[in-house]
């Protein structure tokens, strides 16, 4: 694989279980994230679960996944998923560079109400020991640290502190706005995202089902595990960036850098020609005129991650171009493209070497600032 240099845009740590108790100090030692017995769990706040989904069979849920990271991952699980495992896991599938979100540490802050102060220490301390795992191997693991958007003056210190302290180059969210009726165009947030444009960071949204913060899907499905799932990820993602585009944020801090993660792509070109056909319809009565349509906004700052093996990327390539896609394997997650995603990417017939290379290197090194 060395002629396919890749930068894997979103795959996942596998936080240790006393990861938050060893690193909160008082008073939220106690009201901190902990991990349940089973891999996926997390109590936030005493006695709050998540995920707060439910798979119909044991078989479906995390019996499986735990028969899963103990057999096929097991070269890498059982070194206890430290940063030399990482790059084993990265050398087999070819990847050169691996972006680093958390796996159950997504629902950290995941809980409505949740207190301000106590979501902005629970991060903080993630964030310290993202830190510090991929400074250990900085030159293959790229570490992405997390904003809480509860308080955003406690947003703004942390983006700084991540970037002075810890070198950061992204930061992500979930998409789902914390404060209710507080969505992301608001004028609350735009403090956040004129300080993410000032530090040259990115913006990702990653999203992960089961989070109180009424996630789509939740009223209809209640628990379930799998329509949560299929709404969580590109539906939410949709909304967030309507508020990006339609509502203005890109427009105003034209030096933010978004990527939407985890969500495939296919969906994306009718998406974005909704949106110009709903700003031009509306411009002016029931949204801001904008200095670009919604899909020139998004082609100008935002990238999408296609999933390796996604049928409709030819399309969605056809209808942006391809400066704007990225691509991940998800690892270690099952539902990612070990072992053989890269090799396959590589080996697709539909494009061309030029595409290839932007996706699996070009373009995450620009979305992340990397050189």
């Amino acid at each position: 694989m060395r002629d396919w240099p890749t930068f894997d845009a979103d795959s996942h740590f596998m936080e240790p279980a006393d990861l938050w108790r060893d690193r909160l100090p008082p008073p939220w030692t106690d009201r901190g994230p902990f991990a349940t017995d089973d891999r996926g769990g997390l109590v936030v706040d005493r006695d709050r679960r998540f995920p707060t989904v439910r798979w119909r069979s044991r078989a479906g849920g995390l019996a499986t996944l735990n028969e899963e990271w103990a057999t096929t991952y097991a070269r890498y699980s059982s070194r206890g998923w430290d940063p030399e495992a990482y790059v084993l896991a990265m050398d087999d599938q070819g990847i050169d560079r691996m972006a680093l979100y958390p796996s159950r540490g997504l629902m950290q802050v995941a809980a409505w109400g949740l207190d301000p102060a106590l979501a902005g220490a629970i991060v903080r301390a993630y964030n310290d020991w993202a830190a510090s795992f991929v400074a250990e191997v900085p030159d293959r693991l790229f570490g992405v640290g997390q904003l809480d958007l509860r308080d955003v003056d406690g947003a703004i210190a942390e983006a700084r502190r991540g970037v002075a302290e810890h070198g950061f180059r992204a930061f992500f969210v979930l998409p789902e706005p914390p404060l209710p009726g507080v969505t992301l165009e608001r004028a609350y947030y735009d403090p956040l995202w004129s300080t993410l444009e000032e530090l040259d960071v990115a913006l990702a949204l990653h999203n992960v089902a089961g989070t109180g913060l009424g996630q789509l899907g939740a009223d209809r499905f209640g628990e379930w595990a799998l329509p949560r799932i299929a709404a969580a990820f590109p539906l939410e993602s949709q909304l967030s960036l309507f508020s990006f585009l339609v509502g203005g944020i890109c427009d105003r801090h034209p030096g933010l850098r978004v990527v939407v993660l985890e969500s495939g792509a296919g969906w994306l070109p009718f998406w974005l020609w909704w949106l110009d056909e709903l700003y031009e319809r509306y411009e002016g009565l029931d949204c801001d005129t904008l200095s670009a349509t919604p899909s020139e906004l998004f082609r100008r700052q935002c990238f999408i991650s296609a999933e390796i093996e996604e049928p409709t990327l030819r399309p969605v390539l056809d209808a942006l171009g391809v400066d704007c896609v990225v691509t991940a394997s998800d690892f270690p997650h099952p539902e990612g493209s070990f072992p053989d995603g890269v090799r396959e990417f590589v080996g697709r017939a539909d494009l061309s070497d030029d595409e290839k290379r932007r996706i699996l290197w070009d373009n995450p090194r620009r979305l992340y600032g990397v050189e």
